[in-house]
């Protein structure tokens, strides 16, 4: 499947998601995407539709979940003091969390505050992690996606 590369312009990598491997980004004639990834310090994430289920799954490093279970809880806040963002997600199988530099760290004239960065509908397409607690918290999104980006899965 074609995954766009979060905040990468037109960088597309091609995903496995049996293995959660990818080829390296780069441009990819007439890709229609399926999701978005991203190359972390901490691995491969990524965001894709599961059509059967009516579901997004987020895979991390080769580990799924399956983002609108009921199971499945998302945590993702600053910290204002140190500059440092913390993102979990888990469910009754797994678990992955990470701590790392916030992104309005180094964005000039931006007033760090809960009611700024924490407006993750707006800023959401600053942080991948930031992003995946949206679609977490949206339904509507969530269905948008499913529909869009399950046209161009490989049959």
């Amino acid at each position: 499947m074609i995954l766009k590369k979060f905040k990468g312009g037109s960088k597309y990598t091609e995903y496995n998601p049996v293995d959660g491997s990818a080829s390296e980004f780069g441009e990819i004639e007439g890709a229609e995407i399926c999701g978005f990834c991203e190359q972390t310090r901490w691995g491969l994430a990524a965001v894709y539709p599961a059509p059967e289920e009516e579901t997004l799954i987020v895979q991390i490093n080769g580990t799924t979940w399956d983002l609108f279970s009921s199971d499945t809880t998302v945590v993702y806040n600053h910290h204002y003091d140190d500059e440092m963002t913390y993102f979990k997600i888990a469910d009754e199988e797994n678990e992955y969390e990470v701590r790392y530099e916030a992104w309005w760290k180094d964005v000039p004239h931006f007033e760090p505050n809960k009611w700024a960065a924490s407006r993750e509908d707006e800023n959401s397409h600053e942080d991948f992690f930031g992003y995946v607690l949206m679609l977490w918290q949206s339904e509507e999104k969530k269905d948008n996606l499913i529909e869009s980006w399950s046209e161009n899965l490989p049959k």
